[in-house]
């Protein structure tokens, strides 16, 4: 008896292990499904979002240029006159950490005539930029600063002192104009967008400038009119590229 029970657990054991042979020579048709089709098919389409926006702040350059043949005198004469400068600027309602010194210069020159060339003389430049919170004053503190001297303007520049509100707007918009884009592509073979497989943000907020260039009206200051400054508008623009799988 004991030697039939022995007998009957060692077939037994043997079919097992050629079961086991075999399962493990068979293709793994499970793997095999599981890695077929695993690359999408995608539509890529890009988004533009735009929001126009008033700005709320301002910089101007302003500087004084001084001549004279003696290079001490020149530094002398422009360092009087651009002291005059700075203090008609905070009489303005400036604030002294609102004004910074963005270039100084000191060189001798020459005019050049037809034939000749005149005596050397030497050109002292200093130039400030001053930041105004209340755009209103732009055009006040150019008449001034002219006033009291300030004879070079280089730029005024307009911006937002914070976009970054603004620019969440504009991607919010250039992902809706990128789904619909991806919807009409879509739609000609019957399918539809549904949520992104992949965005990628193109563009970036910040450094939104527009410049003006005062020109005529900054040199009528010193007359009796008020130089007429318009801050206009600034375009914030979000870009995105965005992919829906189908």
């Amino acid at each position: 008896m004991k030697n039939k029970l022995i007998a009957g657990l060692s077939i037994m054991l043997i079919i097992s292990m050629a079961f086991g042979i075999i399962a493990l020579n068979a293709p793994n048709e499970l793997a095999m499904a599981n890695t077929e089709g695993t690359d999408p098919r995608l539509v890529t389409v890009s988004g533009e979002g735009k929001i126009v926006v008033t700005p709320d702040l301002a910089y101007i350059d302003i500087g004084v240029q001084t001549k004279n043949a003696d290079a001490a005198i020149a530094q002398q004469e422009n360092a009087k006159l651009m002291t005059v400068v700075i203090n008609a600027i905070k009489a303005s309602g400036v604030k002294a950490e609102d004004i910074q010194t963005t270039g100084y210069s000191l060189y001798q020159t020459y005019d050049y005539y037809a034939e000749k060339q005149s005596d050397p003389y030497y050109i002292a430049n200093n130039t400030v930029n001053v930041k105004v919170k209340d755009i209103t004053k732009v055009g006040q503190i150019i008449d001034s600063a002219t006033k009291a001297g300030a004879n070079t303007i280089n730029s005024i520049r307009f911006t937002i002192e914070d976009d970054s509100q603004y620019y969440q707007e504009a991607l919010k918009l250039a992902m809706a104009d990128a789904k619909g884009k991806a919807q009409a592509v879509l739609g000609t073979f019957g399918k539809s967008a549904g949520l992104p497989y992949a965005v990628s943000e193109v563009s970036n907020g910040g450094g939104l400038y527009y410049d003006y260039y005062p020109g005529k009206g900054v040199a009528e200051a010193t007359m009796d009119a008020s130089t007429p400054i318009e801050s206009g508008e600034i375009t914030i623009t979000a870009n995105v590229s965005v992919s829906y799988d189908y």
